[in-house]
């Protein structure tokens, strides 16, 4: 279904020129003329508390590039806490740096409580690093400012770019008569109402996780305003009753009839497979699944397509602007941020993202492509829509907006779908959280 044609995507993900060389060249360790030799050189432990799975490949790339820096005579333990249950993760996080135990480096999204911690002078400033190192441009500039805080401050490094897209069983939207994938909300929703009356479930979708619900609301936002009117939410300069606001209400409100039965308590594992096995016929979700679509991985029966966010009549974005950004980045605690520890994440920016790549996924810096015979041709087309992406990119609101009205947004969101509450309900509900929490 997908092009095996490869191609060096410049500028946005991809570039011909060697950036990144491999994990035995690109930056150093420690060399023994600066702290001895490595039989005397104690190991130093650098804790690490992140919210990702033991499992996942950031975790297993940042482990292959600290083996290669103690084979280069560096002698870094990384000690990795993983709590991939990201309330627990966020409220584990802030007892411990509340008790004056912050780990060495932490993931942190650029939230307000993040912007709470750089003006207490409790992160390192990673533009100062950055430029230290000579690495700025390395980055893809959507995934390193996806880290910059509301101040403009840079305060993490990205781990990984990521986009976002919602999957179609293509077998299931042809007997529907659906002959391609929508273009507009309005196609979405007329969509939606053709698979039901087929006796189809159209959407298949993690609410009980809240974000996914929270993507699908900033949708209108986004398209008629591209991060404006969430930042002037944010800025308590806006209310929910402005246009945007309505426009994302009511959708939520006509869209949530074709969620599948229980879908508010359904974590995004159970509605992964839900799509996977053919019981529902659209999913959102972003690259981190993409070894889920891909032909080793996907069930054999199961025949897919995606598309992008759509877009709507008014839009001031590009069809090609929607999800793209850095993910969760990585802050580094400035009390243990010596010599040896900048000379290691040194190593880290000059190797990470060729061994991240190395597992077919996109990365935060720009790479050298290669051989494109060993990539799964479904990864090969991602990459090539991202090298396609606007200049814009929207905004996640559980990072932008203060995480008490992002908790009475998640409150309210699940009622809207099911027609229990009112779209005027829900706008009151967030603007009170919005003024109470100004």
């Amino acid at each position: 279904m997908f092009s095996r044609r490869m191609r060096c995507i410049g500028g946005l993900v991809l570039t011909s020129a060697v950036l990144l060389t491999g994990c035995g060249g690109g930056g150093k360790a420690a060399s023994t003329e600066e702290a001895g030799s490595s039989s005397e050189k104690a190991e130093r432990e650098i804790h690490y508390f992140s919210s990702r799975s033991s499992s996942d490949d950031t975790l297993l790339s940042l482990q292959e590039v600290t083996d290669s820096y103690n084979k280069e005579g560096g002698k870094i333990k990384l000690i990795i806490d993983s709590n991939a249950d990201r309330s627990s993760y966020d409220q584990k996080l802030r007892t411990m740096i509340a008790g004056q135990q912050m780990p060495d480096m932490f993931d942190l999204d650029a939230s307000p409580y993040a912007v709470e911690l750089g003006n207490q002078g409790m992160l390192t400033d990673m533009d100062q690093f950055l430029d230290e190192i000579g690495e700025k441009d390395s980055y893809i500039p959507l995934a390193l400012n996806y880290g910059r805080t509301s101040d403009g401050k840079l305060y993490t490094l990205p781990l990984e770019f990521s986009t976002e897209m919602i999957w179609y069983n293509t077998e299931i939207f042809s007997d529907a008569g659906i002959q391609e994938a929508p273009k507009t909300l309005d196609e979405l929703l007329a969509d939606c109402k053709i698979l039901k009356e087929k006796g189809y479930t159209p959407f298949g979708i993690g609410g009980g996780d809240g974000w996914p619900l929270l993507r699908l609301l900033a949708t209108y936002p986004f398209r008629l305003s591209g991060n404006d009117f969430l930042n002037r939410l944010a800025s308590g300069e806006a209310k929910m009753e402005e246009e945007p606001g309505v426009k994302a209400s009511e959708f939520m409100a006509e869209i949530g009839q074709y969620f599948q039965p229980g879908f508010s308590t359904t974590d995004v594992a159970t509605g992964l497979n839900l799509f996977l096995s053919g019981k529902v016929a659209m999913y959102p979700t972003g690259t981190w699944e993409l070894n889920y679509f891909t032909d080793e991985k996907r069930p054999e029966q199961l025949k897919l397509g995606y598309f992008y966010m759509p877009s709507c009549e008014g839009a001031v974005t590009k069809p090609n602007e929607y999800w793209a950004f850095g993910g969760i980045g990585l802050a580094v605690n400035p009390k243990s941020f010596d010599k040896e520890y900048k000379d290691y994440l040194s190593y880290i920016v000059k190797n990470y993202s060729k061994v991240y790549f190395s597992h077919q996924h996109m990365t935060p810096q720009k790479v050298e492509t290669g051989d494109s015979s060993k990539f799964d041709p479904l990864f090969v087309k991602v990459m090539e829509d991202a090298s396609k992406i606007g200049e814009t990119a929207a905004r996640p609101w559980d990072v932008v907006l203060k995480e008490d009205v992002v908790s009475v947004i998640n409150d309210n969101l699940p009622g809207l779908c099911m027609g229990e509450e009112t779209p005027e309900d829900f706008r009151k509900a967030v603007d009170e959280a919005l003024e109470n929490n100004r």
